[in-house]
């Protein structure tokens, strides 16, 4: 477990550095480097002037797959202040690549970049 554990927190770290190069997007919840072991390789973003439904929608589009919406935490997300649309939710584990995430990334900048 300990290996998958490294792995994920490496994949973690790479979708946080793609995302982190986007102005726009902002994500929920840790994107310390150092505290990468205190999260799950999932992230919860917002695009700014985007609705969540929307940019899953464009990376459905690009065949990238993420949820968006509540999560089930409708009262998180209102404290969040991002109701009523919610968030956007890309959930890594141990058998997805880097490969991956970088496409995630093209994929998710084209969506932002379109909606300009």
């Amino acid at each position: 477990m300990t290996t998958i554990a490294e792995y994920e927190r490496t994949l973690s770290k790479e979708l946080l550095d793609a995302v982190a190069r986007m102005p726009r997007v902002t994500v929920h919840g840790i994107t310390d480097g150092e505290r990468l072991g205190d999260r799950v390789p999932t992230l919860c973003f917002s695009v700014a002037g985007l609705d969540s439904a929307a940019v899953a929608a464009g990376l459905a589009r690009r065949d990238v797959g993420v949820r968006s919406g509540h999560m089930y935490s409708p009262r998180l997300m209102a404290r969040l202040g991002l109701m009523p649309g919610g968030a956007v939710r890309a959930s890594l584990v141990h058998y997805n690549t880097a490969a991956e995430i970088a496409r995630f990334g093209a994929a998710l900048g084209e969506v932002v970049d379109d909606a300009r």
